[in-house]
Order: structure tokens, then sequence, then C-alpha cells
């Protein structure tokens, strides 16, 4: 009867899917300056208890506690504290991967949870776990479970980091999809749930046989592979093996290539099919993915994704990494990357930053600036440690000290919901080349290097977002575009940008940009030197000297070298930015614009107030006076004005006052 029902409900489904139900990504009904994310209790107590140890939310697995928490999260006592410190969005749990037939004794607390949700106007989408089989349970109700997991190059079962009770799935098993799918189904048809979350969305290389035969059987739609891969025939091709210590650098080796975008194809499909299956069962359900850090290096490889390709596959992505906002020495921890990348694809995006086991100082010290990070970078507002777990069920302690931060946090966005919600301005747009950050580390440093440039000289930028697989469009309010040695370019993106040049946009490009096509072969001869004297253009081969990197878990970045006055020199011989920022280098500013006026945002990563000295440089045609104002709307400054002076260049000056750790300034549009 159970087969029977699943069989009829996919068969809706289907027919709803048919009938063009599902609607694109982004069409879900939440305004996300009025959504609070907060912590759901997304890890079952078989997971606690298997771990034994420290994990999420900073629980104890063998605490004996554990049980009684639980029993309390699922409470409306629950809900009730999260109603009243204005927290509206979570993912709970639902599946954690050790098999439904385990997990669905849980199921009827589940759903309680999810209707003690409803009835505090708090959204729940259900957790699904992605990448892991635990094989100890799960293969009680699936006995050929094996065939589910994926196999490095020595044949030997991939598990989850250190977990060895977790196999990591092959995504191309026949049942591991349809398993996937029935699990959407129940939470979006029986569970009540308003949505789901994929957690853990990556999959390592697989070397089993099915695997190596359909990397066969894509590589034979190459119609000439001898003169693409110097063999004439691709019969015998094996997967080619991970690069020593998973290193990334340069890919070259034309089967390599192919490797990875065939595993970022095969993972991009499966998501597009997942997403479409939940809109067809509940089309209001909102589609979400942990995706993990979106900035972080050689992912296509590393996970199959290539982040820019899923922008139609999630409603939300969800962007978790150690990107705690604050300073770290010279090291400004930001999540502004994984902001411009979301802007960049119009995505809605979630970029969790706080540490699972805990909270750390950084985090507790800077807790306002993260709040404030989302709601001005475009970001969902996320507090998931007010309610991890604790003796008492909840830390009655960090509740008091929250509220009123959130409540002023709140009080600030409603106040200014206009400044928020403008049009993030963004002159500057610095390319970002799918084929080149795919095959080329150095490119990927480039982007990275440049941003930090920019950032921490205030200066208004977006990624634009660009793919051999399509027509390069430069959009009209690009002022100049940065191609920051952008080596693997197809003939199309390099015909696009000498037309950009040619009808008047400036352009600056740097390195080895163009000099290889998108499968990084070498053209003669670098396609932009024509461009050398040119007006509106500058084209040099030396790169912007890099800093050390680090994109790990948290992306640090240190201080430009030399505070990157080679690139700062060659924007200002081609290009005058219409709004100058005098600050120090640890304020990060966004600009958002309309045609009613203009908010500049100015968000301070330092422990330490900043100083009166900041000011605005406007050009002349922006009003002497009128409604300018400066507000420090988390330290209880209302909009006050400031006055607007002359300078000897003619261009307009704003002096501001002293703030801690946000101010926005309103200017009105010339």
């Amino acid at each position: 009867m159970r087969q029977y029902i699943f069989g009829l409900l996919t068969l809706l489904c289907m027919t709803a899917l048919v009938a063009g139900m599902p609607p694109e990504a982004g069409q879900i009904n939440f305004d996300r300056l009025d959504c609070r994310w907060t912590f759901g209790n997304h890890e079952s107590i078989s997971m606690y208890r298997r771990i034994g140890g420290r994990s999420t939310g900073g629980m104890e697995g063998s605490a004996r506690w554990l049980q009684e928490w639980h029993h309390w999260f699922d409470s409306e006592a629950c809900t009730r504290t999260m109603q009243e410190l204005g927290l509206n969005m979570l993912h709970c749990r639902f599946y954690k991967g050790l098999g439904w037939e385990f997990e669905k004794k849980d199921f009827p607390n589940v759903k309680q949870f999810v209707a003690n949700c409803h009835k505090h106007d708090i959204r729940a989408l259900a957790y699904v776990q992605f990448a892991t089989l635990y094989y100890e349970v799960m293969q009680n109700e699936v006995p050929d479970l094996a065939d589910w997991a994926a196999v490095d190059e020595n044949g030997r079962k991939r598990t989850y980091g250190t977990s060895y009770f977790r196999w990591m799935p092959c995504i191309n098993a026949p049942g591991f999809e349809p398993y996937l799918k029935r699990m959407v189904e129940i939470a979006l048809t029986e569970g009540g749930f308003d949505g789901i979350m994929f957690d853990n969305c990556f999959a390592p290389a697989c070397y089993c046989r099915r695997c190596a035969a359909l990397f066969r059987e894509y590589l034979a739609g190459e119609p000439d592979p001898e003169s693409r891969f110097g063999i004439p025939t691709v019969d015998h091709v094996l997967p080619p093996p991970p690069p020593a210590k998973n290193a990334f650098g340069e890919v070259r080796d034309p089967i390599f290539q192919r490797w990875i975008e065939f595993r970022c194809g095969r993972m991009t499909a499966l998501f597009r099919r997942l997403y479409l299956a939940g809109k067809a069962c509940k089309p209001s359900a909102i589609m979400t993915g942990n995706v993990a850090n979106v900035r972080r290096a050689n992912m296509a490889y590393n996970t199959a994704l290539n982040v820019p390709d899923q922008r139609s596959n999630f409603d939300i992505l969800i962007s978790q990494s150690g990107n705690e906002p604050g300073m770290d020495g010279d090291h400004i921890i930001n999540r502004v990357r994984e902001f411009k990348l979301a802007q960049a694809m119009d995505s809605h995006i979630l970029a969790l930053s706080d540490a699972d086991a805990g909270i750390s100082s950084r985090a507790q010290a800077k807790y306002v600036l993260a709040l404030v990070e989302d709601a001005v970078f475009g970001g969902i507002p996320t507090d998931r440690t007010v309610m991890k777990p604790d003796p008492q069920m909840v830390s009655r302690e960090l509740i008091e000290a929250r509220k009123p931060l959130l409540a002023r946090f709140n009080a600030m966005v409603q106040s200014g919901r206009k400044g928020l919600r403008r049009p993030t301005y963004a002159p500057i747009k610095v390319l970002y080349s799918r084929e080149s950050v795919m095959f080329s580390e150095q490119s990927y440093r480039a982007i990275v290097g440049t941003e930090e440039i920019l950032l921490r000289n205030h200066l208004a930028y977006g990624l634009l977002l660009t793919d051999a697989g399509r027509d390069l469009t430069i959009p009209d309010d690009c002022e100049v575009l940065l191609v920051s040695d952008q080596r693997c370019l197809s003939d199309g993106q390099v015909d696009a940008l000498l037309r950009f040049t040619k009808g008047g946009g400036r352009l600056l490009i740097t390195g080895e940009s163009g000099l290889y096509d998108e499968h990084y072969a070498r053209r003669k001869t670098g396609p932009f030197e024509q461009l050398k004297g040119s007006k509106g253009a500058v084209c040099r081969p030396e790169v912007d000297a890099l800093p050390k990197i680090d994109g790990g878990w948290t992306i640090k970045v240190g201080a430009p070298i030399n505070g990157g006055r080679r690139l700062l020199a060659d924007l200002a011989s081609i290009w005058t930015s219409a709004i100058r920022i005098t600050a120090p280098p640890v304020v990060f500013a966004e600009i958002k614009r309309s045609p009613t006026g203009a908010t500049v945002h100015l968000i301070n990563y330092a422990s330490e107030p900043v100083a009166e000295g900041v000011r605005l440089e406007l050009e002349e045609t922006w009003p002497a006076i009128g409604s300018c104002t400066f507000a420090a709307p988390m330290e209880g400054r209302s909009p006050a004005q400031v006055l607007v002076s002359a300078a000897a260049s003619g261009r307009r000056t704003i002096a501001l006052p002293a703030f801690a750790d946000y101010a926005a300034i309103e200017l009105p549009q010339p």
C-alpha cells in the first residue's frame, strides 16, 4: 500500500511538472529583510549519540540531558521563545541519512515541532542529508547500500571526513536519487514543511565502474578526440587520479578538465531535478542547499560544484564557512565576497558563519556586525546561536543579552528599509570567468586579490559572471571593467571585450588574461595587446602583487602589497568615481543607489570605533545643500543632517562623525 501511495503521488507530481507548475528559482514569497533565520535542531538524537563528542550547537553527544533537550526543543515553549525574539525561519531535523525506516519513528515529534513553528509564524524547512549514508543502520533498509557508496581511486569507500561510519554517496548510483526524492515528497506532503534544506551539497570524485563508464560516454561526445585529447578513441580512458595532496594549480590536462566538467554537470543536473521535484509536490516550497563556502578555491574539482551553475537550482543558497566578521591580525574576515557572488547570480543567500560547536570570542564580540553585514550586502539576517543547546534547555543569559540587540537591529531595518532595498551601485565590474576559476588557481587568486584592493579602498564593485558557453553581455551600468588575470577566455568573450572598448567602455586588463582559450590552450599572441596605448584601456602583463590567500574554511586575505597602488593608479587613469570615500581600510562600503537617492553604508570590522576624519567626496553635480543625513542606528543615533561643503576641486565634501560598527549616509539624487 505504501509503495502504491508513493507511486500515485509521484505520478501526480510529474503531471504537475509537465503542466508547467514549478516556478523559476527566486520566485518565492519572502522578503529577506523580514527574515530572521535561527538554529532549528537539525540533528537527530542518534547522530549525536553516534558521534559521542562535541557536535552541532556545541552539544555533547554523550550528554545525559540530550533527550530532555530534544523534548524541550519540540515544545511550544521553544517556538514561543523564538517568536518573542523575532526569529521566523529555520531548518530542522527530518532525514539525517540513517535510513527512513529507522528515522521515521521520530517523525511524529518532528511534525509536532513544525506545527508549533507555524503556530508562532516560523517557517520550517526539512533538513535532508545529501552527502552521508550511515551504513551501520541504513543497510537494514537498503541491502545493496554498498553500491550507493562512492569509492576513491584505490577502490576504498569514501567516508565523511574522519567519520568512518558515514559513507559518502555515488550520485550516479541508480537508487540514490529516487531515495532523496522520496524524502522530499514525504517532507512536503506529510510533514507540513515549508521547504527543503539539502545539507552538504558536495560530491568528491567517485571511481566506481559506473562512473568510469558514464565518463567515457560523456567523452564520446567529443567529435575529434585526437585533436582535442591527442588520442584516437576514448573507449579505454579511465577517470584521472587526484592531484598530489589535492593541489589546485593550473589544470591543463584536457582529460582532467573534462573530468571536472563531467562531475559538475552531473551534480547540476541532479540538483535541478531535485528542485523541480520539490516544486512539483509543493509549488510554494523553498528549496535550499548548503553548498559550503561559495568562494572557496577549487570547488569545482573538490566538490563537483561550480556555484554559478546552480543559480536556477535553489531558492536560497546556504554558504557555510568560518567567515565570522571581524579582525584576525591584519586579516579582515568577512562574507562580502560570498554576497557579491550571490548578487551577480541574482540569488538569495544565507551566509552561515557561526561555529557549529559553539560561539567563538570573535563572533560574540562582533555579534551586531554579522547581522548588519547580512542586511547591507544582501544576505538573510541570522542568529543561529541564540537557541543553541544548554543544560537550561536554552541559555537565558544569552537570550536576555541578545534580545535588546535584536530589537534594535529590527528597528534599524524597519527605519532604514528604503536605503537597504535600493539596488547595489557597482560602477566597477570584476570579470568572473567560469573556466578561468575552474582551471586556474592564479585566475582565482587574481580575482580575490583585486576584490581585497577594492574593498579596503571603499570602491563600489560587483562581479560579472561569464562562461564560454554563452554570449558575454556587459551591462549598461558598467563604467569600468576589470579583467584580472582571467586566462581562459573564448573567442566570443575576447571579441565582446574588444567591442566594449571600441564602443567607449573603460577596460583594465592584467596578467595573462585571454592568452588561452576556454580549454587553457595557448593562443599565438595575447589578444588584448592591440589595446596598448588605447584611450580608455589599460593592458599590462603584470599581475597585481598578491598577498597570501588562505581559501579554506575561513578565507583569510592579507593586506594588499603596497596597498594595491598600481591597480588604483591604473583605475584613476581611465575612470573617476562619482562617490569617493576616505576611511580606514578596516571600513568596508556598500553603496545603494536609485532614481530617488543613494545610501552609503559603512561597516567597521575593527574592535575600535572609527574616529572622526571619514569623509565622502561627491561629483559637483550633487546638491550643495539638502537632505544629506548621517545615522548610526545600532548605537541609537537617529538620522541627523550633515553639512555638505564645496572643495577646491569643485567636488562636494561631507565630513562624517565618529561611529562604532555601522553608519548609513543618505544622499539626495543629483
